[in-house]
């Protein structure tokens, strides 16, 4: 067993990383306040104008773009109001059958968004814990910076193929010639004093970790330094968030955020649907299911298999578990698998393990993959089971297909 010592010397070694992610929350929190979600959402939905195909597009790009940042049910409560006009309005002109590909396309981008950066996905941070536990080599290199590398063309090429199925398959054809207003009618004109301030954090955030980032690739004595340089910088962040007087308006004034923002507006719309998924997933993990299910997964991980097939075969078992249990049960058990059976084939365990962290965020096809599944599929009354299952199947083997390809091609030129 580790001694006290060897896990605090462990946690300063990593305290940037946590602090990466604890920052990731105060970001959230950060939009929120300031509406700057709401006001990102307005201006997205304005530029398609009122096209039906282009607003799928629009809903599945605005949705990965925040959910990149905060989290993914945060970013589906936030479209929510706005989709559930377009539904009315597209109802009214005769279009009918939109409610469910409106709701597919914010739970597309919401669950895209979560490999669009390190903090993008709470199973980003099991796989750093899972990394270091194993001592995988090349874990060091990965970080806040060259995650966007490789993270922001797989967004866009998974957005596009989101596109593609939800307006080429899901889209009704009496919604094809419909155009409705895109945005809401007191959405705002424009950015406030208090959201321009609120902007300006959110790029020092991003800025300085991506400096961070970069330092400690080309500056070799950095990461001794690197947890002082980090803790620094949170507590200049905290100041300029919770003590240093923001922009004052009419309604606002004092620091943009204080200590009770951290938990007001906790979403409530829909918890009664969290609620039955959360106890089916404990009645699942006390009944042993999950691990029932990944044990029987684990056999077609065996054998001499070709690099491509072995990727295929665990992208699809993580995708396909991920839409009946736990994501973090699944990620947790496939972690050791994958780092077992790249060794067994000659592999960097790093790919492959990047790979099961990826996939954990493919839940397209249920409404009981995610809490955001469940609560987009709770509040959009009229959505179609059966047509969410079958375009989130085409999804699921279409996302499958892209992600071996690019644990295949593409991480290993950066990794």
């Amino acid at each position: 067993m580790e001694s006290f010592g060897d896990i605090t010397t462990y946690a300063w070694r990593r305290l940037p990383l946590i602090l990466l992610f604890c920052g990731g929350y105060l970001v959230y929190r950060l939009m929120a306040a300031t509406k700057l979600t709401d006001a990102f959402v307005h201006w997205a939905l304005r530029r398609c104008k009122g096209s039906a195909p282009l607003l799928l597009l629009y809903v599945i790009g605005t949705a990965a773009v925040l959910s990149s940042f905060i989290p993914n049910t945060i970013a589906v409560l936030t479209l929510l109001p706005v989709l559930k006009r377009l539904d009315r309005d597209f109802a009214d002109r005769g279009a009918s059958g939109m409610t469910t590909v409106l709701m597919c396309a914010a739970i597309y981008g919401a669950a895209i968004g979560g490999m669009g950066s390190m903090i993008g996905s709470p199973a980003n941070a099991v796989l750093f814990a899972a990394l270091d536990l194993f001592n995988v080599p090349g874990r060091e290199r990965l970080n806040f910076f060259n995650w966007f590398l490789w993270s922001v063309p797989l967004v866009a090429l998974f957005v596009l193929a989101a596109w593609g199925v939800a307006a080429g398959l899901g889209l009704p054809r009496s919604a094809r010639g419909v155009r409705v207003v895109a945005a809401a009618p007191d959405g705002p004109s424009g950015a406030d004093a208090r959201q321009r301030y609120g902007g300006r954090l959110f790029w020092t955030y991003m800025g300085f970790w991506v400096l961070e980032a970069v330092a400690g690739q080309v500056a070799p004595g950095f990461g001794r330094v690197a947890p002082w340089v980090s803790l620094a910088f949170t507590v200049l962040y905290l100041y300029l968030l919770f003590i240093r007087p923001a922009p004052a308006l009419p309604r606002a004034s004092g620091p943009l955020l204080r200590v009770r923002d951290l938990v007001s507006g906790v979403p409530r719309r829909g918890l009664a649907f969290i609620i039955l998924l959360g106890g089916l997933f404990a009645m699942v993990h006390w009944l042993r299911l999950d691990e029932r299910a990944v044990a029987l997964a684990e056999p077609l991980l065996r054998g001499d298999l070709s690099p491509h097939v072995l990727f295929l075969a665990t992208i699809l078992a993580v995708i396909f578990l991920t839409e009946v249990l736990s994501n973090t049960a699944v990620v947790a058990a496939f972690f050791t698998i994958a780092y077992a059976a790249a060794k067994a084939h000659g592999l960097p365990p790093l790919h492959l393990m990047l790979g099961v962290s990826l996939a954990s965020t493919c839940a397209f096809m249920t409404p009981i993959a995610t809490t955001t599944n469940a609560l987009a599929f709770g509040e959009m009354r009229g959505a179609s089971l059966r047509v969410m299952l079958l375009l989130g199947l085409v999804l699921n083997l279409a996302g499958a297909a892209i992600l071996t390809g690019w644990l295949a091609w593409v991480l290993p030129l950066i990794y």
